[in-house]
């Protein structure tokens, strides 16, 4: 029987086991030999054998596995893009394109001409586009392939969520996706779409699409080819399990603040400005650079914190409800339903 030691430190960057249980699934199926798959990937024991009792694994452990089966299949999208193969290699380059962009719009707009001009689709039609809306408030990115199977859109909806986590790290700023739409009907398991998608998912669209902030596309890159250079050697963690934070993100530093644990009353704006060591006014044009404000982070943090609840077992609804400081189960419900889309129960 395997057992990993499991420290405070080690609990705040570790995968659940399912996540790498589903990683080897997925190679399995795709033909790869998942016994020399976790021999390259130095990984110490077998995730699916029956005597593994584990419950977490390491970033690092997680990453290198990630990593080892893109090499074997020559796919950096590990075989979930149906339209075309992404070969190894291919994301760095985009990033490299990326980064000297004079913002995060510029530097989407790169890496949707690279999609255009360096992947083959063999004639099919690509709808891959930027807009943002006529009063400038939310940005929409687009992505559809006419010859992709209904039934494989979910897994590309996914992957521009990946790609703006992506975005995100350029920038320094979490991009919260307020809303999106697939371009297929839903999935029996939805699982992947729960955890890309904190957020009403609306089916049978026309194209997949995410929508966030437009105040993003404003953001300077604040990285560059050395920061990148560090940033792959984890890029399956950051980007698939739980984006890097930022020490520049003001709405980072408020999370951490709030924590984990909203039973006591959160702090007020006025609290929030000395615990910051700044202005109102400075706080303000900051969360609004972000494309946020305080009560989305707040809102925000309560849904994370109750659809992590939500996942585990042994918790009712109204004690969930109460761990993220509804003392009112009702109020709950419609909060829950007004972030998701779906009431607690429904989601559970």
């Amino acid at each position: 029987m395997v057992k990993l030691r499991v420290d405070s430190d080690f609990y705040n960057e570790a995968v659940p086991i399912e996540f790498t249980r589903a990683l080897l699934s997925q190679a399995k199926a795709l033909g790869a030999d998942v016994t020399a798959l976790l021999e390259a990937a130095r990984f110490p024991f077998d995730p699916l054998s029956q005597h593994a009792q584990t419950v977490f694994v390491s970033r690092e452990q997680y990453s290198r596995l990630c990593l080892q089966l893109i090499k074997v299949l020559g796919d950096e999208s590990g075989g979930v893009m149906p339209d075309v193969r992404t070969p190894v290699g291919t994301t760095r380059l985009i990033l490299l394109s990326m980064l000297n962009s004079s913002n995060l719009s510029a530097a989407l707009r790169r890496s949707i001409e690279f999609n255009a001009t360096c992947r083959v689709r063999q004639g099919a039609k690509v709808v891959n586009s930027l807009t943002v809306d006529a009063e400038g408030r939310d940005a929409t990115l687009t992505y559809m392939c006419e010859d992709d199977p209904a039934d494989q859109q979910h897994n590309v909806l996914c992957n521009v969520a990946l790609w703006l986590r992506f975005c995100g790290w350029l920038i320094g700023q979490h991009i919260d996706i307020v809303s999106a739409g697939c371009g297929g009907p839903e999935p029996e398991f939805n699982a992947g779409l729960r955890h890309f998608f904190p957020c009403p998912v609306v089916f049978d669209q026309p194209v997949n699409s995410v929508s966030f902030s437009a105040r993003h596309l404003e953001a300077e890159l604040v990285r560059n080819e050395a920061d990148l250079h560090q940033f792959l050697k984890l890029a399956p963690y950051y980007i698939i399990i739980e984006p890097e934070p930022s020490e520049v993100s003001v709405t980072q530093q408020i999370r951490v603040i709030l924590g984990t644990d909203f039973r006591a009353e959160m702090p007020s704006f006025e609290d929030l400005t000395g615990l910051l060591n700044m202005s109102a006014r400075t706080l303000r044009r900051r969360l609004e650079k972000e494309g946020t404000s305080y009560q989305r982070i707040k809102d925000n943090a309560r849904r994370d914190a109750a659809i992590s609840l939500l996942s585990r077992e042994g918790l009712t609804v109204s004690e969930v409800a109460e761990r993220v400081g509804f003392s009112d189960p009702s109020a709950f419900h419609r909060s829950f339903k007004k972030w998701t889309g779906q009431s607690p129960g429904s989601y559970r």
